[in-house]
């Protein structure tokens, strides 16, 4: 008796058949390597987007800019990875202008994040130089009363050795000699000028770390950190002389210049800024009432120093 005929599905035949051919097929067509590469890259960006979402914040990457890119490229990879065996030109069309808009969208955030860190380091710059304008007198550039007095301040709290004992610091005071007679006589334009060609000179004249201040009309104060009296001397008698010798002519008027200039060295933290500076001041003074033109140091030192 015959045997009966089995007959066999197709559908799994068929199957079969789509399955070992997919393998074949992805490994010889470029058309499917650029695909998946495309939605590689898709993917990867949407990714970023989703993954710096707390850092990018509203301000760099409103939601409205990237969240749909990464809605739209959770389809396109579906859409890529059904088509990419059987019509991998429809799912490259599909990808590629997906890719295309997330590059764009890339691009755009990061010129925008250039453009906020540019105003952010401009709005750092104009508050750094008004902070200098505020400190700053505006015709000399010294600085002014407050911000030398605080210069001073900061300075003798910072400046310690290892053991505990303050370094040496010392303040010189200066006016300028008959300074109202030249104001009087040749006016206030010139009276600036003298000003603005004592400040440069002194200036000229101080190392880096020293510290100019205008204090008053015609009066003027220098910090010199780490120098003891006799140091602060020989800063006061480079000053004078550089005065006298640089400014006898201010502009086209002849009005030689000259400083009185006291000197004093600071006492250590028992000593009141203020007496420091009321001792500058006088010593200052006594050159005035000496004949002007010279350097007078208080005579007062710090207990190790003597």
């Amino acid at each position: 008796m015959p045997r009966p005929l089995h007959r066999v599905p197709r559908v799994p035949l068929a199957l079969a058949g789509m399955g070992a051919a997919a393998p074949a097929a992805a490994a010889g067509s470029p058309v499917q390597c650029m695909l998946w590469f495309t939605l590689g890259v898709v993917v990867a960006i949407a990714l970023v987007m989703i993954v710096s979402s707390r850092v990018l914040r509203e301000r760099v990457a409103p939601r409205s800019a990237w969240l749909p890119y990464a809605g739209s490229a959770v389809g396109v990879l579906a859409a890529g990875v059904l088509l990419a065996f059987w019509m991998p030109w429809l799912g490259l069309a599909l990808a590629l202008p997906a890719a295309v808009w997330g590059l764009w969208l890339v691009d755009r955030m990061a010129r925008r994040m250039r453009r906020l860190l540019d105003e952010r380091d401009h709005a750092r710059a104009e508050a750094k130089r008004a902070k200098q304008d505020s400190e700053r007198d505006p015709l000399t550039g010294a600085l002014n009363r407050g911000a030398w007095h605080q210069r001073l301040e900061q300075l003798t709290e910072n400046h310690r050795e290892d053991n505990g004992q303050a370094k040496p610091l010392s303040v010189l005071f200066f006016d300028i000699d008959l300074f109202k007679l030249i104001n009087d006589s040749l006016g206030h334009g010139v009276g600036d000028d003298c000003l603005k060609a004592v400040s440069r000179t002194v200036g000229e004249e101080l190392r880096g770390g020293d510290v100019l201040g205008r204090v008053g009309g015609e009066e003027f104060a220098v910090v010199l950190p780490g120098a003891r009296r006799i140091h602060a001397i020989a800063v006061a008698e480079r000053i004078r002389t550089a005065v006298q010798t640089r400014c006898h002519t201010v502009g086209e008027e002849v009005v030689e210049l000259t400083v009185s200039i006291g000197a004093a060295e600071y006492l250590g933290a028992d000593e009141a800024l203020e007496s420091l500076i009321e001792r500058a001041d006088r010593a200052m003074y006594t050159a005035k009432d000496s004949g002007r033109n010279m350097v007078v140091a208080d005579a007062a030192t710090p207990a190790a120093a003597n």
